[in-house]
C-alpha cells in the first residue's frame, strides 16, 4: 500500500514533464486516444453493442478534431 503513491505519482510527473514540451492543443488531441483505445477494446474485444447512431456521433467527434488538427497545421505552415 505504502507504494501506491509513488506507482501514482511517477507517470503523473512524466506526464506533466511531457506535456511542457510539446502545444497545448497537442496534448487535447492525445487526452482522446485512451478513450478511444477503450472503446475499441470494448467494441472489438468485448463485443459491447454499437449501434449505427452511435457511430454518428463517434465519427463526428473524430472529424471535428481531424479538421482541429488539420487548422492547426495550416495555421503552423503559414507562421514559419
Amino acid at each position: 500500500m505504502m507504494l501506491a503513491g509513488a506507482v501514482t505519482v511517477i507517470p503523473l510527473l512524466f506526464f506533466a514533464a511531457g506535456a511542457r514540451r510539446i502545444p497545448l492543443a497537442m496534448v487535447g488531441i492525445f487526452q482522446y486516444i485512451a478513450p478511444s483505445l477503450q472503446f475499441l477494446i470494448g467494441v472489438l474485444v468485448f463485443r459491447e453493442p454499437f449501434t449505427p447512431m452511435e457511430f454518428v456521433g463517434y465519427a463526428i467527434v473524430w472529424a471535428a478534431l481531424g479538421l482541429y488538427a488539420l487548422e492547426g497545421i495550416r495555421h503552423t505552415r503559414q507562421v514559419v
